[in-house]
C-alpha cells in the first residue's frame, strides 16, 4: 500500500510539472488575464476538474484498491485512499490557481520570505532554499506522506510497538517519501551548482554536507523519534534514516539520467532492506550503507576531477 501512495504522489507530481511547464509557455500566457475574470474560487474548481480528468488512471486504481480493501475488512485504508486521492488533487488545483494568476510576473519575483533572505547559506543548504523558493507543493506534499505513513504503522501495528523493527521499518519507509526532493537535490547540483566541481572540497567534507543537509531536511521526523523513543533506541534509528538517505543520495552517481530508473532501483532496494530489519540485519545495514554511499562520493568525485 505503501509503494501505491508513492506512485500515485510520483503520477501527481509528474502532471503539475508538465501542466506548469505549460503554462509557462508564450501562447498561453493569455489565461492570465482571462482567469482573473473569474472568481478565486470558480478558478480552484475549474482546476480541480482538470486534475480530476488528469488523474483519472490512479483513481481507477484506488478504486480498485478499496474494492479490495473493503472486501478483505481493512476499512482503515478503504476510508484514507479517497481522503488521499482527493488530497493530491486539491493540491494541484491550489497551485495551478496560484501559478495562473501569476504568469505575468512569475520569472521576477521570489517567494523566499525575507527575513530569511539574510540568514547564511552554507553550501549545503542551497536545495533547502530551493524549495522554499519553488518547491513548497513537493516538500508539503512529502513531509504530508511522511505524516501519514508515520500515523498509518502505529496504527496498523499497535499491538508489536515493543518491536525495534517497527520504528526501523517506519524511517526507511519516511526515506522512501523523500526520494523525489533527493532526486530534485542531485539535478539542482547538475543544472546550478556544475561550477562546485572545482572547489577544493574533498569527498570526507562533501560527505558531511550531505549529513548536514539530511539532517535539517527530515528535521521533523527525526524530532519526533526522539520524542517517542528512548536515547540509545533514537540514536540507532536516526543512523538508519539518515544512512540510508545517503545511499539514494549518492546511488544517483551511479545511474543513467531519468527518473525511471532512479525508481526502479530504489524500490528494489526498498525491499531488501525491509526484508534485512525482519531479519535483523540492523547494524549490519547502517555500516554497508554508509560505507557504500561514502565510496560512491568518493569515486564520483575523483572522476569528476579528472574530466
Amino acid at each position: 500500500m505503501l509503494l501505491l501512495f508513492v506512485i500515485w504522489l510520483l503520477y501527481t507530481l509528474k502532471s503539475s510539472k508538465y501542466v506548469a511547464s505549460q503554462l509557462k509557455l508564450a501562447p498561453y500566457q493569455f489565461l492570465f488575464y482571462s482567469s482573473n475574470a473569474l472568481a478565486r474560487s470558480k478558478q480552484l474548481q475549474t482546476w480541480f476538474i482538470v486534475q480530476l480528468i488528469i488523474s483519472i488512471p490512479i483513481i481507477t486504481l484506488g478504486l480498485f484498491a478499496v474494492t479490495i480493501g473493503v472486501a478483505f475488512d481493512h476499512y482503515l485504508i478503504s476510508f484514507l485512499i479517497p481522503f488521499y486521492l482527493v488530497a493530491l488533487i486539491f493540491s494541484n488545483a491550489l497551485y495551478f490557481t496560484h501559478l495562473v494568476n501569476n504568469l505575468a510576473n512569475e520569472d521576477q519575483k521570489t517567494t523566499v520570505p525575507q527575513f530569511i533572505r539574510h540568514w547564511p547559506k552554507p553550501f549545503f543548504s542551497l536545495f533547502l532554499y530551493e524549495i522554499i523558493d519553488s518547491r513548497k507543493l513537493t516538500f508539503g506534499v512529502t513531509k504530508f506522506i511522511s505524516g501519514l505513513i508515520i500515523s498509518l504503522i502505529y496504527v496498523l501495528f499497535l499491538d508489536l510497538q515493543s518491536d525495534i523493527r517497527i520504528p526501523e521499518l517506519l524511517i526507511i519507509s519516511v526515506i522512501l517519501t523523500h526520494m523525489v526532493l533527493i532526486y530534485q537535490a542531485n539535478e539542482f547540483d547538475l543544472t546550478y551548482l556544475r561550477f562546485a566541481r572545482n572547489f577544493p572540497y574533498s569527498p570526507s567534507r562533501l560527505y558531511c554536507q550531505f549529513i548536514q543537509f539530511f539532517l535539517l531536511l527530515l528535521v521533523p521526523e527525526f524530532v519526533w523519534v526522539f520524542l517517542v523513543y528512548d536515547p540509545i533506541t533514537s540514536t540507532t534509528i536516526l543512523l538508519l534514516g539518515l544512512s540510508t538517505a545517503l545511499l539514494f543520495r549518492t546511488l544517483l552517481y551511479r545511474l543513467a539520467p531519468g527518473m525511471s530508473n532512479y525508481l526502479r532501483l530504489i524500490f528494489c532496494l526498498f525491499l531488501v532492506l525491509s526484508l534485512a530489519i525482519l531479519f535483523g540485519g540492523l547494524w549490519v545495514l547502517i555500516v554497508s550503507n554508509l560505507i557504500c554511499s561514502f565510496f560512491l562520493l568518493y569515486f564520483h568525485r575523483f572522476k569528476s576531477l579528472d574530466s
